[in-house]
């Protein structure tokens, strides 16, 4: 287990040797060192020797350079003998680093490189290979300064493979990068450096990416802390599909590090719910050594978590649905905050008492809701795709299901959105009911976050409703499980202020 200190390389994907020099300046602003990805620029001149000299000769950091291979990610094409040798010699006599493929490792031995400053690399855009060891081991047979491993993570437990190779290689004594592009792989960017690898990837700007996946530099220092996070530190997180939207990151890692915690939440990109829990959660079954204290659950594993845990708590076994997973010893408990987090932005508003409420979907967050109400002695109504599926949980309760296309014909003054309709990276612009539909109501209330104005609560607005955003529950439900994960109050204006951040952010 390495206790080295996590370095944060910033990636140059500029097309422009201007563009370049002052992405160098910015990155030496919140970086240790910086890849400068040649096959980028579209002004340089590959068969000039010198050409370099511009980039590198007053670089403000450490600096690896690259160009890479067309069949390993590059930009552009570039004669094999032309790249390798401005690597090599590149190296030598401005960088700090070349980085150069493995599989054009003899070619460029030949040109008696020096192996102090030599990464290695290999690179799988498709997958994460189930003989990820040995090709490690072949990787890692090359002499080298720094070994480098990246491939794609179609599933979470791809990423657990990569953290596995990490400890691999670090017990050998070896440098090693190793990483799981796109989604289900950020953990090995932000737990990476803590495991052993040697640095870790970020972007200046979003959209300026070199990989699927790529957190900005500014996310890993500021949002992920990853210069503070050790072996020990308490680990939490979302589970779900898709993830990558999600304010709670950046809501929970705030309150975090207000409170001055050891606390990291990552997001978890999780379809498979099973192997998530056998290889990565269950404490006796687990393959990864880490400290989890529990997560978020979100769409769509609400309901399908419940026969996977230990012990459930009577709301959520009320309800069906469990939102937080709190890992304890060896058991493994989970609790609905989302009951209580969706009425605090109605218990200010009006009474609930005999009010018509209209509930739009059947899904975990809809039992939810539901619940609420009628605890609250609401008369609610259920509008769902499939009214079957809503009224097989619905029986014990005094609740009327019907399709959701029949919603117009209902007087009810007060209608909550349940469904993910109107959510960014899901249905962003679409609502799930008519416009025309929400004239007379009182009371419009979204579930959905982001962005905080969705359609639905533009339509609500233009016919004169009062509107509340899904922000709200966000919060409130959040602020139950920061709580069921370290038994402190959180600060709620600092939770507030990151997520609204966070989703302005999207927008840019």
């Amino acid at each position: 287990m390495s206790e080295n200190p996590a370095r944060i390389c910033a990636v140059i994907t500029e097309e422009t040797i201007e563009a370049a020099l002052a992405a160098l300046q910015r990155a030496s602003q919140i970086a240790d060192l910086a890849e400068l990805r040649l096959d980028y620029l579209r002004d340089f001149d590959f068969n000039d020797s010198s050409a370099l000299r511009a980039l590198l000769e007053h670089k403000p950091l450490p600096v690896i350079i690259t160009c890479r291979d067309v069949a390993e990610g590059g930009r552009q094409p570039v004669e094999d003998s032309v790249r390798l040798r401005m690597l090599v010699e590149g190296a030598r006599r401005l960088g700090d680093y070349c980085d150069i493929e493995a599989a054009h490792y003899d070619r460029a031995a030949a040109l008696s490189p020096d192996v102090s400053r030599l990464i290695v690399s290999y690179h799988n855009f498709t997958e994460t290979p189930s003989d990820l060891n040995s090709i490690g081991d072949r990787v890692t047979s090359l002499p080298a300064a720094v070994h480098k491993i990246v491939t794609r993570a179609n599933s979470v437990t791809d990423s657990l493979g990569v953290m596995k190779l990490i400890e691999r290689v670090r017990a050998r004594r070896q440098e090693i990068i190793a990483i799981a592009m796109g989604e289900a792989g950020v953990m090995t960017r932000v737990l990476g450096p803590a495991f052993g690898n040697f640095l870790t990837y970020g972007s200046l700007d979003k959209r300026k990416e070199s990989a699927p996946g790529q957190p900005t530099c500014d996310e890993l220092v500021n949002l992920y802390r990853v210069r503070r996070i050790s072996r020990n530190t308490r680990i939490a997180g979302i589970i779900g599909s898709p993830v990558s939207h999600s304010a709670s990151p950046a809501m929970h890692n705030r309150a975090f590090a207000e409170l001055g915690l050891d606390f990291i939440y990552l997001p978890f990109e999780v379809n498979d719910l099973n192997e998530f829990f056998g290889r990565l959660v269950r404490p006796k079954t687990r393959e990864v050594d880490w400290n989890l204290r529990g997560f978020s659950v979100t769409i769509p594993h609400k309901s399908a978590i419940i026969p996977l845990l230990d012990e459930v708590d009577p709301i959520a076994s009320r309800v069906g649905a469990v939102n937080t997973v709190v890992v304890n010893h060896d058991r493994l408990a989970g609790y609905n905050t989302d009951v209580q987090g969706a009425m605090e932005p109605l218990a200010g508003i009006a009474p609930l008492s005999n009010v018509r409420c209209a509930v739009l979907g059947a899904g975990g967050a809809s039992r939810a809701v539901v619940f609420g109400l009628l605890e609250r002695g609401a008369r609610v109504e259920l509008f769902a795709r499939d009214p079957q599926r809503a009224i097989a949980w619905c029986e014990p309760l005094v609740v009327n299901v019907a399709p959701l296309e029949s919603f117009g014909s209902s007087d009810a003054k007060m209608v909550i959105n349940t469904t993910p309709i109107g959510m960014r990276g899901h249905s962003e612009g679409s609502s799930p009911a008519p416009a025309i539909s929400l004239t007379g109501r009182s009371i419009v209330y979204d579930l959905v976050y982001n962005p905080i104005e969705t359609q639905f609560i533009r339509d609500a607005r233009a016919a004169g409703c009062e509107a509340i955003s899904g922000l709200e529950m966000l919060i409130a439900q959040g602020a139950l499980q920061f709580e069921l994960w370290t038994g402190l109050k959180p600060p709620i204006d600092a939770m507030r202020q990151a997520a609204i951040e966070k989703i302005a952010g999207d927008d840019l």
